[in-house]
């Protein structure tokens, strides 16, 4: 119950736009903040610091997002036959226009998640398409164009197709405000700035490094707003994360093998996934760690192989299939005591001034 009022009626009541979603969340949180709140069996709830992210209401979801991909299927079918003669531009534009209407339908009014991501995407995409197409014909029918002049103009094709999907999907974000969208102006976004930071002379590695920690900065201030873990503001944090620790991880291990050599690699990359391990814990979120999953089992392995030495009787070696159990047992001791492990680390944390911020122990 929240003030009264189940998960249920909550939810009902949204729909019928008797409250509208921030309120709904607010009651959910004065729920969850009441003493021994209870869940929709009547048991004792438990405390929500979990990486739980909605993505489906219900089957229903799975159903529309069928509709809205052969809608999609649809328009790419009709811009690959000129159909009634309508042009690509006219094709991408009018297609968009219908992805934010459907978006006001299934994600406005019905909230459907799963439709919604795909319909972002969609939106996105055929928006970016439409001012490039365009932005290209006028450059083809230019008095001055030549092959010169079209070579310039894709030149850099990340930064043409960047900028107006990341407006686009800034708009979709701030009209529907579908934490998704998050992952995908943090995506544009990267395409945009790193050719700034291309032509001032910062190196890819640095560049994805610096971005990824903005990101995460950004995701850390949604997961402050809600550690207990029950509104939107996580949602926005765990896709956040996700693209920070794609952009994060990669350069930051191509930093440690460009620095060290030989098995000395491999022992600061393992000292870097356990910190990365310990980072996960306090914050209780999983992504770093599941970027450098890759990096953790190459490290294994070039010390059972290299440094171990394993005896090798043919086919797959040893020390491969070392690897594996090893990296596997791991991931799952961590996953089964992840909440014991995090019970121990935060009474040490609760004393820093990060304390107050962090996602509370399940009990």
């Amino acid at each position: 119950m929240a003030n009264g009022l189940p998960t249920d009626d909550l939810k009902a009541a949204v729909e019928a736009g008797v409250i509208d979603t921030a309120q709904a969340e607010k009651l959910r949180a004065m729920r969850m903040a009441s003493p021994a709140p209870l869940g929709s069996d009547g048991e004792p709830s438990v405390l929500a610091d979990e990486e739980r992210f909605r993505f489906l209401n219900g089957f229903n979801d799975v159903f529309l997002t069928i509709g809205v991909l052969l809608v999609a299927a649809a328009f790419l079918a009709a811009t690959s036959t000129s159909l009634f003669g309508i042009s690509f531009v006219a094709t991408f534009a009018f297609a968009a226009a219908t992805f934010w209407v459907l978006s006001e339908i299934l994600v406005g009014r019905l909230r459907a998640v799963l439709p919604g991501m795909v319909l972002s995407l969609l939106f996105v995409a055929f928006a970016a398409s439409a001012v490039v197409v365009q932005l290209h014909w006028d450059n083809f029918k230019s008095s001055h164009w030549d092959v010169a002049s079209e070579l310039v103009f894709w030149r850099n094709p990340t930064l043409i197709f960047g900028l107006p999907a990341l407006i686009a999907a800034l708009v979709y974000y701030m009209r529907f405000r579908l934490p998704f969208a998050l992952a995908l102006i943090a995506f544009f976004g990267y395409a945009v700035v790193s050719k700034s930071l291309f032509n001032v002379g910062v190196g890819p590695s640095f560049a994805a490094f610096g971005y990824g920690l903005v990101v995460l900065a950004v995701a850390l201030y949604y997961d402050t707003r809600d550690t207990r873990r029950v509104t939107r503001f996580s949602d926005c944090a765990f896709w956040l994360h996700l693209v920070a620790a794609a952009l994060i991880v990669s350069p930051m291990i191509l930093f440690i093998k460009e620095s060290t050599n030989g098995l000395a690699t491999s022992a600061v990359v393992l000292l870097t996934v356990l910190l990365l391990g310990l980072f996960a814990l306090a914050i209780d979120r999983r992504a770093l760690l599941v970027a450098s999953l890759a990096y953790f089992c190459g490290a294994v392995y070039d010390l059972l192989s290299g440094g171990v030495g394993l005896p090798d009787s043919g086919g797959i070696p040893p020390s491969f299939t070392l690897t594996l159990a090893l990296v596997g047992g791991f991931v799952l001791i961590l996953g089964v005591f992840w909440h014991p492990l995090r019970n121990r680390l935060l009474p040490a944390l609760k004393a820093t001034p990060i304390g107050p911020y962090l996602p509370q122990a399940r009990q």
